[in-house]
């Protein structure tokens, strides 16, 4: 002890240095020891060992971990006492009074406990790391009081490498018990991972007490119902009430409840029960559905926007049908008007010229009249067709000459057919006449059609009928107009693009 009076000040504040970083490093290995020990508790409390090996390995490693924390804290405590010693150098140095050795039964105390742990971990625990736990004896044997006085002046270095040992030993003891901790299973080590989980979880019991929860459900409590609850049941009860805080709401989506956020995000919660050890649990989650909800949606509207046009496709094809028939009625009642309105100008004519009727004639007429209605005149061209209707009324004695050309177009070229006949019918039946002339004019934007007779001007107001209406009805789709004027004569005026 006598060689620590003899170091200067410099020295001693090293020693004293060394000494605390002994004391934080030993302090800090034996609290993740303890840690430790708790998490391998938690960890080991589900093993249910069947057989005595088992059974022996349960309870040898509780044990072991007990006697290794009590080692940690035994070299804790001896560099404690250690030092006290450094502590009487540095007042025998600063009172020049010399103190002898003190504090030997500490010192003895201190070895004793870390021998007979050591021992039993050997031993009794047959435990592996013997070498380490022998190194442990050594270096705690290098500040024995016996070893101090059979040293003489070397004791001083013995000091300081015991404590540059137990520096480093601390050191690694809790880098490994770090690591121990972050690699092994526990039950904060499970909370951990449950809580770095995106989806929310809670495990109660029956009655809805909660067992465990991590922060993603207790952050979904807070923004929906505006605190934590302790009761789950209680929670999802909530929920299905929509007792909800403001800009939250809830919907179903497959039996399943949907709650959509203030920002817009969308949750599903699912509860179902577990069956643990002929116990029964309750699971509560909620998974981020945000991404499917909105496709869901997005179908959702063009599900019913496909409906309204599925709607108005029906309804338009019931449109359709009663148009086609509406059309075809028409189509009939023009038929039927321009052919029985042709033979009955002419027998008309006739009669009124007293002219002698061709009953063969009207024979062959009268029986091809059905066919005609139904099938029409069975007509190539429009060119055909206009020769067709000047022989028929040059037979009672009515001329229709034609100046100009009718269109290529057969489309244009039958409508204005239709026209022809119709202005020579009402010229025949209403002003008598015996000349009608046709004439048809190509302009840069449309077909002029101009139809004139000599027969009696109108002496009352002209009232369309259904030729003049039928055939105003032909033309509109295609654009054509059709006008009748009836001073000074008659004139019938078509203008078709």
């Amino acid at each position: 002890m006598i060689e620590f009076y003899t170091w200067r000040l410099t020295m001693h504040s090293l020693v004293t240095v060394l000494l605390i970083l002994c004391v934080l490093a030993q302090a800090l290995a034996t609290i993740l020891s303890h840690y430790r020990r708790l998490q391998n508790a938690s960890a080991d409390s589900s093993l249910r060992p069947l057989s005595i090996q088992a059974r022996w390995d349960a309870w040898r490693s509780p044990t072991l971990s007990f006697f290794e924390n009590l080692l940690e804290l035994s070299i804790l405590l001896n560099i404690i006492v250690l030092s006290m010693l450094q502590g009487q150098a540095i007042n025998a140095h600063s009172t020049s009074i010399l103190y002898p050795a003190g504090y030997g039964d500490l010192r003895y105390m201190a070895f004793s406990v870390i021998i007979f742990i050591v021992l039993f971990a050997c031993i009794v625990l047959v435990h592996t790391k013997k070498a380490r736990l022998l190194l442990v004896i050594a270096f705690a044997f290098l500040t024995f009081p016996a070893v101090e006085a059979a040293a003489g002046g070397v004791f001083a270095w013995l000091y300081i490498a015991a404590l540059l040992f137990w520096l480093l030993r601390g050191i690694r003891v809790c880098i490994l018990r770090y690591r121990e901790i972050e690699t092994g299973i526990s039950s904060l080590s499970i909370k951990n991972t449950i809580d770095s989980m995106h989806t929310g979880v809670v495990f109660s019991a029956l009655d809805g007490h909660i067992l465990l929860s991590n922060a993603r459900m207790s952050g979904l409590m807070t923004i929906l119902t505006g605190k934590i609850h302790r009761n789950a049941n209680q929670f999802y009860e909530a929920l299905v009430s929509g007792e909800l805080r403001g800009g939250c709401n809830t919907a179903e989506y497959d039996e399943q409840i949907v709650c959509r956020l203030p920002d817009q995000t969308a949750w599903i919660f699912a509860k179902t029960k577990l069956q643990i050890r002929n116990k029964t649990y309750i699971q509560l989650t909620a998974d981020d559905i945000t991404e499917r909800w909105a496709l869901t949606e997005q179908l959702r509207q063009q599900e019913t926007e496909l409906k309204l046009r599925g709607d108005e496709l029906k309804d338009t094809i019931a449109n359709l049908h009663i148009l086609s028939r509406e059309k075809e009625l028409q189509n009939t009642k023009l038929r039927t008007h321009d052919i029985l309105g042709g033979w009955l100008t002419m027998l008309l004519h006739a009669i009124r010229n007293e002219q002698v009727l061709d009953l063969d004639m009207l024979r062959i007429q009268s029986r091809s009249l059905p066919r005609n209605l139904t099938v029409g005149q069975g007509v190539a061209s429009a060119r055909d067709k206009f020769d067709s209707v000047r022989r028929s009324f040059e037979t009672i004695g009515v001329e229709i000459h034609l100046d100009g050309d009718l269109p290529g177009d057969e489309v244009k070229g039958h409508l204005l057919i239709d026209v022809i006949g119709e202005g020579v019918v009402n010229a025949v039946r209403h002003g008598f006449a015996t000349k009608v002339s046709v004439q048809i004019e190509r302009t840069e934007v449309d077909w002029h059609l101009e139809i004139t007779d000599n027969g009696r001007p109108p002496i009352q107001p002209i009232i369309e009928g259904g030729g003049i209406g039928g055939v105003r009805k032909k033309l509109e789709p295609h654009g054509g107009t059709l006008k009748v004027t009836a001073d000074p004569r008659f004139v019938l005026t078509v203008d078709l693009p």
